[in-house]
């Protein structure tokens, strides 16, 4: 992923150009040196500020933002198909989110989705004629979400060697010390023992193998490479602690 800054909009955004085959339009917004870029409103955060980030670069990617549709996350591996019918859930309230959901999916093409990561990875997900974002914490890759999200494009008819996946910034094992209860499921790749009891984990290199193990290419796998536990740009929950601001990903199927 690039760094694409933009003057008349808060925060730094990522992207990646390897997507517009799919037709989809996609950034990964974060934060900038005055701590603004914030997508959120949980946690007694500025909804007026948030709502104002999440037009900007709804705006950004010729989407309209009072369509937005975003999952109440709460690090499961529930992955929902929307269409219009869900559209403008938790645009504007936290109230509407669709409860209990970590991942979106949708084949609307003009339907924008979004999910929001202090630190989890946030993983886009696309195939000629359909785009998923999905959240994807240590407690959602233990119980496979990625896995679930890529089952449920292939029962929409998606290919698994045609699905691209870009893994957006998040926690790396150098900033990332976790119990052996995070570390238990994840892949040998992605861990390795600290002092005691505890381990470094890497949250983009998991995400990378459970893609993988979903029959996806790795040619059709990318990676940003940027820690969001050492790196300025990107709202960190372990760096920052509870009053962090959310990085959010935000995707749409383009007509």
């Amino acid at each position: 992923m690039k760094q694409v800054e933009h003057q008349q909009l808060v925060g730094f955004c990522f992207r990646s150009d390897g997507f517009a085959a799919n037709n989809c339009a996609h950034v990964f917004g974060a934060r900038n040196a005055s701590d603004h870029g914030n997508f959120a409103f949980s946690g007694g955060r500025d909804i007026t500020a948030a709502t104002s980030v999440r037009k900007s670069w709804c705006a950004y990617l010729g989407a309209n933002s009072e369509r937005l549709v975003v999952g109440g996350q709460t690090h499961t591996s529930n992955v929902v198909v929307v269409d219009d019918q869900l559209e403008g859930r938790g645009a504007s309230s936290p109230s509407t989110v669709i409860p209990n959901c970590d991942g979106l999916i949708t084949t609307t093409p003009g339907l924008p989705l979004y999910v929001a990561v202090a630190d989890c990875s946030a993983v886009l997900l696309s195939a000629p004629g359909m785009i998923a974002v999905v959240h994807g914490g240590w407690r959602g890759l233990q119980t496979n979400i990625l896995r679930v999200a890529i089952d449920k494009m292939v029962a929409l008819k998606a290919d698994p060697q045609q699905i691209c996946a870009g893994i957006a910034p998040c926690i790396s094992a150098v900033s990332y010390e976790v119990g052996p209860e995070v570390a238990a499921d994840c892949p040998t790749i992605a861990k390795y023992q600290g002092r005691g009891d505890r381990w470094q984990v890497d949250i983009t290199k998991w995400a990378k193998q459970q893609l993988l193990d979903a029959g996806l290419s790795a040619s059709n796998i990318e990676v940003s490479g940027i820690d969001s536990g050492s790196d300025n740009r990107i709202f960190s929950h372990r760096r920052q602690g509870a009053a962090a601001g959310r990085n959010g990903l935000l995707a749409v199927l383009s007509d």
